[in-house]
């Protein structure tokens, strides 16, 4: 809504029509920040308003300066200036300024007001006031969405309300990373514990657990950010695992490196062997391994002294020719 003016007498300027058109200005700042600007004319009163980033990331903070221009007519008391944010976004304590002073200004959801009485000249100085205000972007601000910015203000010529004048400020999502600690000892048929970390998500958020392109579960992230899921591999081999964030309307997919795991199966034995046997004599000691289809080899041990080499194990046995050379248990 354009500006209402109380005219005066005096001031045959103050009675030229609004002017209808504004300028934005959008440019590259420092260190990833996007300024952004937008001027507009209302009668003899020039206002540009900047936006310090108009794409921050959450947490950050971000200064709204709102400076008015006094281009003709006669002098203006300005009286009130409130200026108008995203309710996500929470005024910093101590950061409001008038033309370099401190300010306190008031405090609401929406935003900050402050009065006073500053002399805007036309053409001689003082004719610029500027009104600064820093705010912090919170976590419940919408992502990759414009949030409007603008202002209202009064002063002894009359007062303007400028609805949706910007500039807008457009929050990134938060970017993320998932880890997956390490696992191994892993069998057939036994449970293990696969955990992954995200950072730049929110507890209750998903993490997909992956064995190659195959989803095998899902965790839920606790407050420290980590997610867990008791997987029970069906075959045994080398297995591709992956932790994925699918992302959310506040954070940034993202996923783990793969890692490869040895999943061997799990494996129980017997050892049969003579009774008896006499020294100088050959004896067969024989392995049975179960399941039968298992792979590796068995070391035949005589207490704590290993017999011969290890043996491979073939359909479920392995067996083993020795002679023992002594007498007495073994």
């Amino acid at each position: 809504m354009a500006r209402s003016r109380k005219r005066m007498a005096v001031a045959a300027g103050a009675a030229a029509a609004v002017a209808a058109g504004f300028v934005v200005t959008v440019g590259a700042g420092v260190s990833g920040a996007a300024p952004g600007s937008v001027t507009w004319d209302d009668g003899s009163e020039r206002i540009t308003r900047t936006v310090s980033n108009t794409t921050p990331n959450e947490g950050d903070q971000v200064t709204v300066s709102t400076q008015f221009d006094r281009t003709g007519g006669v002098v203006e008391y300005i009286q009130a200036i409130k200026d108008i944010h995203p309710p996500c976004m929470t005024y910093v304590a101590g950061s409001a300024r008038l033309s370099g002073s401190s300010i306190t200004p008031e405090v609401q959801s929406d935003y900050t007001r402050v009065t006073g009485s500053w002399a805007l000249y036309p053409h001689i100085e003082p004719n610029l006031q500027t009104y600064d205000v820093t705010y912090r972007v919170g976590a419940d601000c919408a992502r990759e969405t414009p949030l409007m910015t603008t202002v209202h203000y009064s002063g002894s010529l009359g007062s303007g309300t400028y609805a949706d004048k910007g500039p807008t400020v457009t929050v990134a999502k938060n970017a993320t990373s998932t880890s997956l600690a390490a696992v191994s000892g892993v069998q057939v048929g036994q449970s293990v514990t696969l955990s992954a970390t995200v950072s730049g998500a929110v507890a209750g958020d998903s993490v997909d657990f992956y064995d190659g392109a195959t989803k095998v579960g899902t965790g839920v992230l606790n407050a420290s950010g980590a997610a867990t899921f008791a997987w029970m591999p069906s075959s045994a081999g080398a297995h591709s695992l992956q932790a994925k964030f699918a992302g959310t309307a506040k954070a940034k997919a993202s996923e783990s490196a793969p890692q490869s795991v040895s999943v061997s199966v799990a494996t129980s034995m017997t050892v049969s062997a003579p009774a008896s046997a006499l020294t100088g004599s050959a004896v067969t000691l024989t392995a049975t391994v179960t399941p039968s289809n298992a792979q590796g080899s068995v070391q035949f041990r005589d207490g704590s002294t290993n017999i011969g080499a290890p043996v491979v194990v073939s359909n479920g046995t392995a067996t083993l020719q020795h002679t023992f050379d002594t007498a007495g248990n073994h």
